[in-house]
């Protein structure tokens, strides 16, 4: 379990998270939303132990997660920033090889080339892709290091993909989750978001305002008063239908 207890946090003399509290289960996907600013990429790095809480805990299977010597904590623990560069010149395997380094892996880079449809771009220069196939590529790396059971943190997994690439996604993440693993992520898009989350987390100014299933959390009051401007339940317009979850 990922337990987060009034966790606060500041960068110099601005407060970007204030006293957040929750709790993700084993097997469970926590999708975080909130406006641009609110926080989210800031509770995403307390999450996966890349910073430490000015105040309250982060813990994670019992543990305070900054506390954990950083190459134990990445056998248990995988993290996708919102925007991945690299300073090398690498091919498309090399990068997901990347994940394996601290032993953790318990799937091969061959077989995640396959799960996320890859296999095209597998001798392709990393900086050569687009933004989504760079996307990809750096959710897969995140998946090589990530055992059964892990911690998965990512910022934006589904930035610049396309339909069908966002649905490989979402797919491979559920089945982490089916395996018993942990995923926080930040979302934009709130119809995926309502398919996808088994809890949303809702953040207003650095404060979490809503926590829950996402029929609890996606109200058009809660909604409204987090991003300011007006929701209703049901709409007409087309969204991505997700495959149900097994």
């Amino acid at each position: 379990m990922l337990s987060i207890q009034q966790a606060s946090f500041a960068y110099a003399n601005r407060r970007v998270l204030d006293a957040v509290t929750m709790e993700v289960g084993v097997g469970r996907t926590c999708l975080v939303i909130g406006r641009n600013g609110s926080g989210k990429s800031s509770l995403l790095r307390l999450a996966a132990g890349l910073r430490a809480p000015l105040e309250g805990s982060v813990q994670w299977r019992g543990r305070d997660i900054c506390s954990t010597h950083p190459a134990q904590r990445a056998r248990s623990v995988a993290w996708v920033a919102q925007r991945s560069t690299l300073a090398i010149d690498v091919t498309v395997r090399d990068v997901i090889e990347f994940g394996a380094v601290h032993g953790a892996a318990s799937v091969s880079a061959e077989a995640l080339l396959q799960e996320l449809a890859l296999e095209p771009l597998a001798d392709r220069r990393f900086h050569e892709l687009s933004g989504g196939e760079q996307q990809r590529c750096v959710v897969a790396r995140a998946l090589r290091q990530h055992p059964a059971g892990g911690l998965l943190v990512l910022d934006e997994p589904l930035a610049n993909l396309d339909p069908a690439e966002a649905m490989r996604v979402v797919e491979a993440l559920r089945r982490r989750c089916r395996q018993g693993s942990v995923v926080v992520a930040a979302m934009h898009d709130l119809s995926v978001v309502d398919q996808w989350a088994d809890d949303v987390a809702l953040l207003d100014s650095g404060r979490l305002i809503a926590f829950g299933p996402p029929r609890s959390v996606l109200q058009p009051r809660e909604l409204q008063s987090a991003f300011g401007c007006e929701f209703q339940v049901g709409t007409a317009s087309l969204s991505l239908r997700l495959p149900r979850g097994e």
